[in-house]
C-alpha cells in the first residue's frame, strides 16, 4: 500500500484519498479471485474470501464519509479568524539573534522538486513541481488518466469540466486537450500520483526527486 508523510493540514485529504483508493482496489481484487474460486468449485474458502472483500468495501465507504469530514473542518479553519489561525497552522519558534527574545514565524519546508522520463527519452523538468506533474500528465494522456478515476482531496485529479474543481481553484493547471489537473498537493504526492498512473497504465517512466 502507498505510503505519505502527513505533515500539514493539506496532506490529509491526498492521504485518504490514497487510502480509499488503495484499499477498493484490493476489494476489487479480492472479489474478483473469489469469483475465480467459485467458478474453480472452492466454495467455501471462496465465499470466505468475498465476505472479507465485502468488509473492504464498507471500509471504503467509511474512508469517503472521513473525507467529507475533513472538508467541513477544513472550511471552519479557511474561515476563521487569523489570530485562530496563527494557533491551528504549524508555527516553529525562534530565537532573536541580538535581543535573546523568541518570536513565532512560520516553518517552511525546503522546496523540492523532481523529474519525469520517459521511455522514448523525453525528459519533463521545470521550475515548479505542479508543472512538472501537469505536462507528465499530458505527455502519458490526460484522457487515460480520467478513466482511473484519481481523485485529489475528493475531487477528480484530471478532468475537462473544472466546474468538479471547487477547491482550491487556483491550484489547478490547464493542459492541451481542455483538460484541467488538480495540483493542490506536496510534491511527495504529486511523485506519488505519477508513480501510481504510471503503474496502472504500465508506462516505464523514471521519476527523479531534485
Amino acid at each position: 500500500m502507498s505510503t505519505l508523510k502527513i505533515s500539514k493540514h493539506s496532506d490529509v485529504p491526498t492521504a485518504l484519498d490514497l487510502v480509499k483508493e488503495e484499499v477498493d482496489k484490493e476489494s476489487r481484487r479480492i472479489f474478483s479471485a473469489g469469483g475465480d474460486a467459485l467458478k474453480a468449485g472452492n466454495i467455501k474458502p471462496a465465499k470466505e474470501a468475498i465476505a472479507y472483500a465485502e468488509k473492504l468495501a464498507e471500509f471504503v465507504k467509511k474512508i469517503q464519509k472521513l473525507g467529507d469530514e475533513w472538508k467541513k473542518l477544513e472550511a471552519k479553519i479557511d474561515a476563521a479568524a487569523p489570530e485562530v489561525k496563527e494557533i491551528v497552522l504549524p508555527t516553529k519558534p525562534q530565537k532573536g539573534h541580538k535581543t535573546g527574545y523568541k518570536r513565532n514565524v512560520t516553518h517552511v519546508s525546503p522546496k523540492t522538486n523532481f523529474t519525469v522520463k520517459f521511455p522514448d527519452g523525453k525528459v519533463i523538468a521545470d521550475s515548479k513541481a505542479f508543472r512538472v506533474m501537469a505536462k507528465a500528465i499530458e505527455a502519458i494522456g490526460a484522457d487515460k488518466v480520467a478513466a482511473l478515476g484519481v481523485l485529489c482531496g475528493g475531487e477528480p485529479l484530471v478532468t475537462q469540466d473544472k466546474s468538479q474543481l471547487k477547491k482550491h481553484p487556483s491550484a489547478v493547471a490547464e493542459i492541451a486537450g481542455g483538460w484541467f489537473v488538480k495540483t493542490h498537493s506536496n510534491t511527495a504526492a504529486k511523485i506519488n500520483y505519477i508513480k501510481r498512473i504510471a503503474k496502472a497504465l504500465k508506462v516505464k517512466l523514471v521519476v527523479t526527486k531534485v
